[in-house]
């Protein structure tokens, strides 16, 4: 039985020995990264190239929320990223509504941080929280796109972290939605605070009076069935009206951009976002209009820093390896890399904890080569089982 119990240890299998319920948690699942040729449904200057796909799932017990890299690359212009129509996409709960194929688009100073390859995509489960990390290390500014998910809640909240490299002279978010569902045979509409905007009326939004957006579909409302394709419901996005300059838009027959032109003065952008799949229009309506006041005072409050990884435990980590690593002398390769994973992590946690500039790339830094360590750590205990066996 001890032997069984360590095996399930290696494998990272655990047992239930207590009736008592588990504590909430975000189930946070990696699905790395994967590449495929661009056919011909997907934007036309990209067709034919090497498409690079990367999907972090972050279930919360009551809404799975799937966020997306993707970008194209061309041999002949090696170092930069080709965005589709963006580059980070929403693939669940419904890939239409916050757009899989990229409905998150940040400009600087009239350049898509898009266009630089990430930096780094960590996606890790703490506690009651899940997180996924975009780090683009642009040539006008670090920039860490955070969205976190907490347990048994159905909102995703996101931050734009910035830390310029030069002045910032403009900075403008495009949002992309196809509410409830790619149809052009629609009615959509836009729900603000104190106007419901109907197709093909543009709006430059009364800053900060309206400060969040439900976008749906008359016609295609929740389990509507047309010939082609159901309606799955609405989606929303709130943001904290003081960071915008302005936000506008005109609610197209197919999809819908909503342009945000933020306070460049400003380095931390908040928002939340909602897709209210299997939501009946009226439903979310109310729910959102219950809800904004008390998700903003929220939002203005989150704490989006992540301390698991500027506290993270490396000298027990590191006894750990080196207690597996001794049943083993002939991993020498395995035991080098621990080495300098260690050394590394040691340099960037004293950086993160210091605060001050550089605290993006620390961290993302950090996160990325405790995924590693993590991801390593359950083949070396299976290998030392085996050996002793």
């Amino acid at each position: 039985m001890r032997r069984w119990m360590a095996l399930c240890g290696a494998l990272g299998v655990s047992i239930a020995v207590s009736a008592q319920p588990p504590a909430p948690r975000v189930l946070v699942t990696d699905g790395g990264a994967h590449t495929s040729i661009a056919g011909p449904g997907a934007p036309r200057h990209i067709v034919g190239l090497k498409r690079l796909f990367h999907d972090i799932l972050m279930d919360t017990g009551v809404k799975t929320y799937g966020l997306r890299y993707v970008v194209a690359f061309d041999d002949k212009r090696p170092g930069v990223a080709i965005p589709g129509e963006g580059y980070i996409g929403m693939h669940r709960p419904a890939n239409c509504n916050w757009y899989a194929g990229g409905f998150f688009d940040l400009s600087i100073n009239n350049k898509s941080i898009g266009s630089t390859p990430i930096h780094s995509l960590v996606g890790r489960s703490v506690g009651t929280r899940g997180y996924a990390d975009f780090v683009f290390d642009t040539p006008l500014s670090l920039v860490r796109i955070r969205f976190v998910a907490l347990a048994r809640d159905d909102a995703l909240y996101c931050q734009v972290l910035l830390e310029p490299k030069t002045e910032i002279e403009r900075l403008r978010l495009v949002l992309r939605c196809y509410p409830s569902a790619y149809v052009s045979n629609a009615e959509r509409h836009v729900l603000t605070p104190t106007r419901d905007l109907p197709q093909g009326k543009q709006a430059d939004l009364d800053l900060p009076r309206e400060s969040w957006l439900l976008y749906y579909d008359r016609i295609f409302d929740t389990g509507y069935v047309s010939q082609k394709r159901t309606g799955v419901g609405p989606c929303s996005v709130l943001w904290p009206g003081s960071q915008a300059e302005k936000v506008a838009f005109t609610v197209g027959a197919y999809g819908i951009e909503t342009v945000m032109d933020l306070e460049p003065q400003l380095r931390d952008f908040r928002f939340v976002f909602f897709d209210y799949k299997g939501t009946k229009n009226e439903d979310a309506m109310a729910d959102l209009r219950r809800r904004a006041p008390g998700l903003l005072r929220q939002l203005a409050a989150f704490r989006f820093v992540d301390d698991s990884v500027a506290n993270w435990p490396l000298a027990e980590k590191q006894r750990e390896i080196e207690n597996v690593l001794a049943a083993m002398p002939d991993e020498k390769e395995a035991a080098s890399g621990y080495r300098a994973w260690a050394a590394e992590l040691t340099k960037q946690i004293e950086l993160l904890r210091a605060g001050g500039p550089g605290g993006i790339m620390a961290e993302a830094t950090a996160a990325r080569i405790i995924r590693k360590w993590e991801q390593g750590i359950p083949t070396l205990k299976l290998k030392a089982l085996l050996k002793g066996i």
